[in-house]
């Protein structure tokens, strides 16, 4: 089991504010979405890296959909710099 890291990155000049979410599997950066809250942009980083992983999973194995992927739920705590995602598996 892996934690997914994801840290938050201020807008620059070329660039508006974003999020990257990463793990020793891979990384994906999302623009920041302002309709949601702090938590809920960390989470759906989360989500769209684990959504990326069904993806690559269900192509490298001939498997299901991505829509058929199930990673389970994922419980979120805060260090002084980012956030950590750590998956409880399928219930």
């Amino acid at each position: 089991m892996q934690a997914i890291v994801t840290k938050f990155y201020g807008p620059t000049n070329r660039l508006g504010a974003r999020i990257k979410a990463s793990c020793e599997r891979g990384s994906l950066t999302v623009s920041w979405d302002y309709a949601i809250g702090i938590e809920e942009n960390h989470r759906a980083a989360c989500s769209a890296l684990l959504a990326r992983f069904a993806a690559e999973d269900c192509e490298r194995y001939n498997g299901t959909s991505p829509s058929e992927h199930h990673w389970g739920e994922f419980v979120t705590g805060q260090t002084r710099d980012s956030m950590v995602h750590v998956l409880l598996g399928r219930r």
